[in-house]
């Protein structure tokens, strides 16, 4: 071959296998760099996460130093159908390794309120499909906050984790209040199961000897804000969700500081005072139509109404000893203590005066469940009880009993009691303002 046409077939090797394409790979590195493919790489990215959630995703920036790390800044979660806002997250680091995806969530703030249907969208979209777990998540997040209508509650030490197996995953919560005296994290598991005929999701929380404030997933679960702004939780829960059945077992668990007050503003019946419950235990099935729950409630330095006091007499066969001071007083009894254990049976039901096992109480009678300045006031009966009448106890007066059977449950979804008496011709209200109870008793010994 002639010098001249090696020297030209050299220069077009030079030109097309190394000019042009690192002229090539100059221009893609130029283009990355360019507003308008930044722009188009972010919304591109928004689709996927959304998709993949089934969330609203909106990131403020990113970054990408590796094709399987990268950072995203300024992100806010919101609900797909409310566009109501969900999280707002300052900074997520991404990076996979060896098959494990590992998060850092940089000062994460959750609203309460969302958090019912945030969990209902993700347990269908992750925990229900094996293809989006089938790779081990860790996470961790630093200072979650967690806001309701009661204020903001503060998570230190936040650790989370996805494990996925051959036929389950599970995913686990590790947190610690920031207010919390304790150095013990509270854990949080959600379990799938899918190794049965129909897969099922059990969650367990223990807190671990550390109070939860009830109030601050009062927006997530409205029946919390009506235990009080200081209600807390100790213990341990577990509930079980299968297609059309569910349980829930409360064995161990323990609430505290609850406003009495607050449980009864809505009832026709008055009581007042702070109290404790104590779960020994509780497993409530209804599909299997099983009650069993055991525990105890004690309260103290609060007011009673008489009429609840006339219907725990007449429904629970409670006998009441006013004072002889007490004689004349109109309006609500005081008391300074409430015990009373409870053992619910299925369709049975033991009330039990446990005052004798307070502290300065010892040397009361075995069955007193009310006390003022140091007398007894009421006592309970050792005998069983249909445990309709606990509901009878706390009734209204002028409600009317619906007998209750396989054929009439429907009825319980749609007719509802009156909030107020129903008008008619003559007083349908029975009082108990001038009631007197029984006999006065003595100072015991």
């Amino acid at each position: 071959m002639h010098e001249r046409t090696q020297r030209t077939t050299a220069r077009l090797l030079f030109v097309f296998c190394c000019a042009f394409p690192t002229s090539v790979t100059c221009l893609c590195i130029l283009m990355t760099w360019t507003p308008w493919y930044h722009s188009k790489a972010l919304t591109t990215l928004e689709r996927e996460l959304s998709h993949t959630t089934g969330l609203i995703i909106e990131i403020d920036d990113f970054e990408k130093p590796a094709p399987a790390n990268f950072r995203l800044l300024g992100v806010t979660v919101r609900e797909p159908e409310t566009t109501e806002v969900i999280a707002q997250i300052r900074e997520i680091q991404h990076v996979e390794k060896n098959g494990c995806v590992t998060l850092l969530l940089q000062q994460p703030e959750v609203q309460a309120a969302e958090l019912k249907g945030i969990w209902h969208l993700l347990h269908q979209r992750f925990l229900c499909r094996p293809d989006l777990t089938s790779n081990p998540v860790q996470a961790s997040a630093n200072d979650l906050t967690l806001h309701s209508g009661t204020g903001a509650l503060t998570f230190k030490d936040v650790d989370a984790s996805i494990i996925p197996g051959d036929h389950e995953v599970k995913a686990t919560l590790d947190c610690l209040p920031a207010s919390s005296l304790h150095n013990t994290p509270v854990n949080i598991t959600v379990h799938r199961d899918r190794s049965g005929k129909n897969p099922v999701t059990r969650w367990s929380l223990d807190t671990r000897g550390t109070a939860l404030p009830c109030s601050a997933i009062a927006d997530f679960l409205p029946e919390m804000e009506r235990l009080g702004l200081n209600a807390e939780y100790t213990g341990t829960m577990t509930w079980q969700l299968e297609p059309n059945h569910w349980w829930i077992d409360l064995s161990g668990s323990r609430f505290t500081d609850i406003s009495l007050d607050r449980v009864f503003e809505n009832n026709s019946h008055r009581l007042s005072g702070t109290a404790n419950i104590n779960f020994d235990r509780c497993r409530i099935d209804p599909h299997s139509k099983r009650s069993d729950i055991s525990g105890s409630i004690v309260a103290r330095n609060g007011q009673v109404g008489r009429s609840l006091l006339l219907a725990a007499t007449q429904h629970c066969g409670f006998e009441v000893r006013i004072q002889d001071r007490l004689i004349d007083h109109r309006g609500d009894v005081p008391y300074d203590l409430l015990g009373l254990g409870f053992n619910v049976n299925n369709s049975l039901i033991k009330l039990t005066g446990i005052c004798r096992g307070e502290i300065g109480y010892e040397g009361f009678p075995s069955n007193v469940v009310l006390c003022l300045d140091g007398f007894p006031v009421v006592l309970s009966t050792p005998q069983m009880l249909d445990s309709l009448n606990a509901l009878r106890v706390v009734a209204p007066n002028y409600s009317v009993a619906v007998p209750m059977s396989d054929q009439t449950d429907w009825l319980m979804n749609v007719l509802i009691p009156p909030s107020r008496p129903l008008p008619a011709n003559k007083t349908r209200i029975r009082s108990a303002e001038n009631w007197r109870g029984g006999p006065t008793i003595s100072q015991p010994r």
